[in-house]
């Protein structure tokens, strides 16, 4: 038995107990407050310190804490650290709360901290989230809260980095002693913990009673019915069988928008839509750098803005737009004009001896937006020599494809913003990335650039080297930003009393789910 199904049935035991009998523990349940997610898509693993995708991190956030959370404007706030002091260049020490618990009943202690931490940076554990938070010289827990952290070199963005939710903190004790898989089972401090879990069909989470938050979660029960067809998500969400969801297309909100009890709350982010490019493959004809360039050239990022998003998106950087830097903004494949561009792309296909070079492009059939950007890519890298064939894959096909094979040309997905410009350029050096290690290609002063502007402090100094790194990434031209993602959270007005931040900088939408009331 799970340790989900153990924590349901002992929930059930609990509500018979107190009722007295089994009729009156069914109506103490029914009447329980119950919120209604429908989701996109279901988890792709466990491990909240491996896992890289969205439709996890959305999931751990019902069950995990970090140290550090953000608010609306990106700046950080206090999470399972009630406050945090930075007492050098490389010291860092956390004060945690006295009151938060794990799910379990046990408190979180600066051992869990420490723990954690370790894990993540250990190679064994291979997360990908180990290089965002710098190298750790020591760590220290001069007493149960509190937790000192000294790096071997300036890391400004480890702060950002630990109110990510891959540096969520689970309950270490229980990881050694074996009564908790952390590859297995959800387990943590937040609001809610794992009732039951059928696998791609529905989750079930009920409230956490040592939840340290006064008051919260304010719903009972959390259902979770995984539905990937956006038909069928929209169709619940107007017979009320779900009562709030996500949707990436913006077709969708307009088709929602004669409902009287639908809302839509479009919330502005640092993430960008993004094109791979495989450069490792010799099967690819993008392991020659001309035919990539060609192709970067060649995109016409305006189109995918006014024919996909109907001008609600903006053309994207490698360095986010929404953090109001330049860096990118000169560099040709943005600066110069469409038809400079085309003629330029033409040019580099002659001297790589390939003028109509055929190639795959790959967008996951699981996102129906993905399909229509691979369309007008389609058309404007025709306008150049290209030919384009599209494949749409299902996602599990698609993610083994393109981040364990490398059996792909080029490949379109979206990049988390974060909320630091340093840590998502990070990813251009696939010794740090470790998930685009089979089609990204390292560019040794590339990767001594990141690693230098990652020791740097927000200003003129650091802002001139993020202008270098972006000449290099254009000419690399191997991961390539596409135009900016706004995502869309719709919801029953009359069902549903939501709290949604305006802006998220990593993935964190649901970040006020324990405040989250049901209306029925």
């Amino acid at each position: 038995m799970s340790f989900g199904k153990r924590i349901g049935g002992i929930a059930f035991a609990l509500a018979i107990s107190v009722a007295g009998s089994a009729g009156l523990a069914a109506s103490a349940l029914a009447a329980d407050a119950t919120i209604v997610w429908g989701k996109p898509a279901e988890i792709t693993g466990f491990d909240v310190h491996v896992a890289g995708t969205v439709a996890s991190w959305e999931m751990y956030q019902m069950v995990y804490e970090t140290l550090l959370t953000t608010d609306e404007n990106l700046k950080l706030q206090p999470g399972l650290a009630e406050s945090w002091q930075q007492t050098s260049p490389t010291t860092y020490v956390f004060k945690l709360r006295a009151n938060a618990k794990f799910s379990n009943g046990r408190p979180v202690t600066a051992d869990d901290v420490i723990g954690n931490l370790e894990r993540i940076k250990n190679p064994e554990t291979a997360s990908y989230w180990s290089a965002q938070l710098g190298n750790i010289a020591k760590m220290e827990a001069p007493d149960d809260h509190t937790v000192t952290i000294e790096l071997e070199s300036p890391h400004p963005a480890l702060l950002a980095a630990l109110a990510h939710i891959t540096a969520a903190i689970i309950p270490i004790k229980e990881l050694k002693d074996g009564s908790f898989d952390p590859t297995k089972d959800l387990l943590g401090s937040g609001p809610f913990m794992v009732s039951e879990h059928k696998q791609d069909e529905s989750w079930t989470f009920v409230r956490n009673p040592n939840y340290w938050q006064s008051g919260e979660p304010v719903a009972d029960r959390l259902e979770v019915p995984i539905i990937p067809d956006e038909s069928a998500r929209m169709a619940a969400l107007r017979d009320g069988r779900i009562d709030f969801t996500t949707f990436e297309n913006p077709d969708a909100v307009q088709m929602l928008g004669k409902d009287a009890n639908i809302k839509v709350i479009s919330q502005q982010t640092t993430n960008y839509y993004r094109v791979d490019v495989n450069a490792l493959s010799e099967k690819s004809p993008f392991h020659d750098k001309r035919i990539r360039q060609a192709m970067n050239l060649a995109l016409d990022r305006d189109a995918i803005n006014n024919l996909v998003f109907g001008g609600t998106t903006r053309v994207d950087y490698p360095v986010p737009a929404a953090f109001g830097k330049d860096a990118c903004h000169a560099d040709p494949v943005y600066a110069l004009s469409r038809d400079e561009r085309v003629k330029k792309a033409q040019a580099l296909l002659k001297e790589a001896g390939k003028e109509h070079p055929t190639v795959r492009l790959m967008a996951t059939s699981a996102n129906p937006v993905l399909g229509r950007i691979a369309q007008v890519m389609q058309q404007s890298l025709q306008e150049a020599g290209f030919t384009v064939a599209i494949e749409q894959p299902p996602t599990a096909e698609y993610l083994q494809k393109v981040f364990t094979d490398g059996d792909f040309d080029m490949a379109l997905s979206w990049l988390a913003g974060y909320t630091d410009p340093t840590m998502v350029i990070a990813w251009w050096n696939p010794k740090f990335a470790v998930w685009n290690q089979v089609f990204q290609e390292e560019v040794p002063a590339l990767s001594a650039a990141l690693d230098e502007v990652k020791t740097m402090e927000d200003g003129p100094a650091r802002d001139g080297k993020l202008k270098e790194i972006c000449s290099l990434i254009d000419d690399s031209s191997n991961l390539l930003a596409l135009v900016s993602k706004t995502d869309y959270i719709a919801y029953r007005s009359d069902k549903i009393e939501l709290k949604v931040p305006a802006h998220s900088g990593s993935s964190n939408t649901f970040q006020y789910i324990a405040a989250f009331k049901s209306l029925d």
